[in-house]
């Protein structure tokens, strides 16, 4: 056998004289193909037309086969699309492993094209073990065309891999405690994941959302906090929703707005139990309808506003379906659907209509036509008018940064060889290392970059004073008369450097007047074809040791377990990470030539759009490629402006950026608006606790998708059954 890496052509006029389309048939013959021809020119008959013709012939019908395992295993959420892609898979490994290992094999003949019977050549198609696996599969397809016989082989292996994770939330908890925020300003989602009961979360000093709001627990809202609800920054098609796995007490002014008409699937706020209000709470406006769902309502204290319909459902528990309004002024611009009793002891205004299952008390209270107050009704729960469900639980991450650290599976991670290296003394480099090398030093960079979205590129100069290419530790052994005072360190991702990963040495402590600015430049060449993200991303994990074990996975939660980690604390002030891109374009060339200070507002004109959608006059920065991982028991502390443009993942660390952060940043949404912030960070955080302070802007981007982020969260029932393709061989 040959491996041949280059196949032969197949797109020269008048070659492709057949095409095969493979079929994969559940719980019958399991597998059909059917060869559909052309007509042959039978004059010609040297041998190297006929071989051409054999080679072809099996070269399509083993693509063809190759592509419909593909479809058939496309990547999917849908339960019973996953069931079928489990069933491929099966079949495909019950071919395989019949006769012993031996496979199965089936012969598909053809015939000329002018409806004669004389054969002119056969196909075998054989799918058989390789090896003692049938994980390993190996796909033959042998053509004899006109004497002359040529066979090709696809090897795959079967896999069922954890589904891809998706990072939908700005600001994600994944503690069981709960939290309070005070001036948390979140463009994007935000939600706590961990569905312990009786959290309760706080809200002040005007902590605003905008987007949706999960939370498995009760919120306590004071001091006039907002959640605008805006079109989903993952998928701009969808809209936004406020869901609440217990109780919602309001003792200040709360408003639900939204930025849409309300349709289907959106615009609502979801209490799984009692809503308590005491003072002003407003959910929509005209043209803007937000719809209200709780087990029991309590309305009282001053005003209460809703662009929108009210429905009190029963729920589990003493949950009745019971409502109650009690405010100084109260005015429901829609309907109102009340499944158990309904007593109004003030004016009630209701612009629409009223139906109570149970008894109404108060009724001359309520301001409606009479014909539209019904009691004793029955509710459909149809429609518009179901309640929306709440998730039993959040997705679950199954992996952990201690897995990325230590596991040997390359299905988890790409990087635990480049992290024990640090323990193992086979890399004891450190920022000081590159910075006794003179070519890393006072480095300046001219690139040919388009700054207007238009295609033209110009070139565009910065300066560094220190240039990092390959992992290494960030140490506190760095001169500070050389690198304080805000020095800009690059990071240079490449090809040749592969991941770049850089331990930060536990008890790193960086105040004020070293106020760093790290600047990661990623320019690895291999791009991820369906995403656009390049293969290689900057790491900056924790030092939390090589003592650590992976204990397997927990087989009732479906999580890895792990012991031994090392817990770190860091505190940095005035730190900034800014990805390269980002950081060329949001400053002009006075700052892009200093290689060190504060680099101050971004430029006039420069617009952050974290939307999914190109936006005239912005700039939309890719899939984040900087990866913060931080061990259990890892304490980061960021303050005194500090900014960060990257993702964490530290589901079982502590993460606290009480800054105000990069001042003057100006963000759009899709519609274009646009809005100045004080920024904290630019990605995702995922921490099992987050504090913040200070009024300071959090906003969404996502996590490259090829980065080992990308394996943490799923579960054992998310699990998408398909296979790699290993090779192509031609005999």
């Amino acid at each position: 056998m040959k491996n041949t890496p280059k196949r032969k052509q197949r797109n020269k006029p008048g070659v492709v004289l057949f095409t095969a389309v493979a079929v994969m048939l559940m719980l019958s013959i399991l597998l059909t193909a059917t060869v559909s021809f052309v007509s042959v020119n039978r004059t010609k008959t040297n041998d190297n037309y006929k071989s051409k013709q054999a080679y072809l012939t099996a070269s399509s019908t083993l693509e063809s086969f190759i592509n419909q395992i593909q479809t058939d295993t496309a990547p999917t959420n849908d339960p019973t699309a996953k069931a079928k892609q489990k069933q491929v898979m099966d079949n495909l490994k019950k071919l395989a492993s019949a006769n012993s290992g031996k496979g199965t094999t089936t012969t598909v003949s053809y015939n000329g094209g002018d409806g004669k019977s004389d054969n002119i050549g056969t196909t075998k198609i054989t799918v058989a073990q390789e090896g003692t696996s049938v994980a390993n599969i190996v796909v033959t397809c042998e053509t004899t065309y006109l004497g002359k016989t040529e066979k090709v082989a696809a090897h795959i292996s079967t896999h069922s891999v954890t589904k891809p994770a998706e990072y939908t939330n700005t600001i994600e908890l994944v503690g069981n405690g709960g939290a309070g925020y005070d001036n948390l300003n979140v463009i994007g989602d935000m939600a706590g994941i961990n569905n312990t009961t009786g959290k309760i979360y706080r809200f002040t000093n005007n902590t605003s959302i905008y987007g949706s709001y999960l939370m498995y627990g009760s919120l306590e809202v004071s001091t006039q906090p907002l959640i605008m609800l805006k079109p989903s920054l993952v998928d701009e098609k969808q809209g936004s929703t406020v869901t609440i796995s217990e109780n919602l007490d309001v003792s200040n002014e709360f408003h639900i707005n939204s930025t849409m008409a309300r349709a289907d699937g959106y615009n609502y706020v979801n209490i799984g139990q009692k809503l308590s209000t005491s003072n002003h709470m407003d959910v929509g406006s005209s043209g803007f309808d937000v719809d209200l769902f709780c087990c029991e309502a309590n309305i009282g204290g001053n005003d209460y506003t809703q662009y929108g319909n009210f429905y009190v459902y029963k729920g589990a528990g003493a949950y009745n379906g019971d409502a109650t309004f009690g405010a100084a002024g109260q005015t429901i611009n829609g309907s109102l659907y009340v499944e158990g009793d309904l007593n109004v002891t003030k004016s009630l205004k209701v612009t629409g209509s009223v139906y109570v299952t149970g008894t109404i008390t108060g009724k001359d209270k309520i301001v409606c036509t009479a014909s539209n107050i019904h009691e004793g009704a029955v509710l459909s729960k149809a429609g518009r008018d179901a309640k929306p469900q709440i998730p039993v639980s959040a997705d679950a991450y199954v992996y952990y940064p201690e897995d990325f650290f230590m596991s040997n599976d390359t299905n988890v991670t790409t990087i635990s060889d480049k992290y024990q290296a640090f323990y193992d003394g086979s890399n004891t480099k450190t920022f000081n290392t590159f910075a006794s090398d003179w070519t890393n030093v006072d480095y300046t960079l001219t690139e040919l970059i388009d700054l207007t979205g238009t295609g033209a590129k110009t070139p565009v100069t910065s300066r560094y004073k220190l240039r990092i290419t390959s992992s290494c530790t960030w140490a506190s052994d760095l001169s500070f008369n050389d690198y304080g005072n805000g020095s800009r360190i690059l990071v240079d991702v490449s090809d040749s450097s592969g991941d770049i990963v850089i331990r930060l040495q536990n008890g790193l402590n960086l105040g004020a007047e070293w106020s760093p600015v790290i600047v990661v430049r990623n320019r690895s060449t291999i791009i991820d074809t369906t995403t656009g993200d390049r293969k290689y991303n900057c790491y900056f994990v924790s030092d939390s040791g090589s003592a650590i074990t992976l204990n397997g996975i927990d087989s009732v939660t479906g999580k890895s377990q792990h012991s031994g980690s090392s817990a770190c604390n860091y505190s940095f002030k005035g730190l900034k990470v800014f990805d390269y891109d980002t950081y060329v374009r949001m400053f002009d060339s006075s700052v892009l030539n200093n290689t060190k200070g504060n680099p101050g507002l971004p430029q006039s004109g420069f617009v952050l759009n974290p939307t999914s959608v190109d936006v005239a006059g912005s700039y939309r920065p890719k899939n984040s490629s900087i990866i913060f991982l931080f061990g259990e028991n890892t304490t980061l502390n960021a303050t005194d402006q500090s900014f960060f443009q990257g993702s964490f993942y530290s589901p079982q660390a502590i993460v606290n950026i009480a800054t105000s952060g990069l001042g003057g940043l100006v963000v759009t949404d899709s519609a274009g608006g646009k809005m100045t912030v004080q920024c904290c960070a630019v990605g995702v955080v995922i921490a099992n606790s987050f504090g913040n302070a200070n009024t300071a802007f959090y906003v969404y981007t996502k996590p490259s998708t090829t980065s080992v982020m990308q394996n943490a969260k799923g579960g054992k029932d998310d699990s998408a059954f398909g296979y790699t393709l290993d090779r192509y061989d031609h005999y």
